[in-house]
């Protein structure tokens, strides 16, 4: 898929789901947005420090960061994010600032930031190489990377997990494993300070409510489908099991990679 395509998927996307995934994400991600600017900022007084929250969405990790530095920007594909962002954070700090922008070519000059965040986003990108490099590039030395995204686990079948995650929302492009964040990051130039994983379990008509997929259409029907196809195997890695009440639930495996710029 060129590129260009892939952005365009990306932002018609998240114009469409806005209100669903921002009403998910300020309220349940809070804790792991918080986890992240914690790691991103440990062992440095970090009061002085200008951030960068690469697709920021809604703000949420933008909002956890702004607690934690000087000065924050968010930078994000999709205008109607950005407007729910600028509402967001400005209701706790007047320190902020965003823009529409690509991440693979970001608007700023090099050794602009002394932290760079990115939040559950990455598995939306294609060229995530170029996207670190840029990352790095704009940050200070010694300046840091923080990137929380979900994963594949080890030893589930990647292709199984893209199926069912792209039927669900064809602008996802594929999770990454653990072992391949961090050659990411070493190739990169970037030091891996931390690493932490983390489950958790996610029921399957919210997941499916944030994409706007209710019970009864047919993407609902289809990804439901695929998902109960692996109750048995959990060829996806998705840890999929049924609620007494019918329902179906599974778990998300999340990685939390802080790196380092020499």
């Amino acid at each position: 898929m060129k590129e260009s395509h892939q952005l365009d998927l990306v932002r018609d996307r998240f114009t469409k789901t806005a209100e669903n995934f921002s009403e998910f994400v300020l309220k349940q991600r809070v804790a792991e947005a918080n986890r992240l600017a914690e790691l991103a900022t440990e062992g440095a007084d970090a009061r002085e420090w200008c951030a960068l929250d690469l697709a920021c969405g809604p703000g949420t990790f933008a909002r956890a960061l702004a607690g934690r530095v000087r000065f924050v920007v968010g930078l994000d594909l999709t205008p109607a994010m950005l407007a729910r962002a600028r509402k967001a954070v400005g209701e706790v700090t007047p320190a902020c600032a965003f823009a529409c922008g690509d991440a693979g070519r970001l608007p700023f000059g090099g050794a602009t930031f002394d932290v760079a965040a990115c939040g559950f986003a990455l598995h939306h990108m294609q060229n995530i190489p170029r996207i670190l490099a840029e990352l790095t590039r704009i940050l200070e030395p010694g300046g840091r990377v923080a990137v929380r995204d979900i994963i594949v686990p080890e030893g589930a079948d990647a292709e199984a997990n893209t199926r069912i995650e792209k039927s669900r929302d064809p602008s996802h492009t594929r999770c990454l494993s653990a072992v391949e964040f961090r050659e990411l990051f070493g190739a990169a130039g970037l030091r891996v300070r931390k690493e932490e994983l983390a489950t958790r379990p996610r029921d399957f008509d919210s997941w499916m409510h944030v994409v706007n997929a209710e019970p009864g259409s047919a993407a609902y029907k289809e990804v439901r489908r695929m998902l109960e196809a692996t109750l048995e195997n959990d060829a996806a890695g998705m840890h999929p099991r049924r609620k007494e009440n019918g329902g179906l639930e599974f778990s998300v495996t999340t990685l939390c990679i802080v790196g380092e710029k020499a």
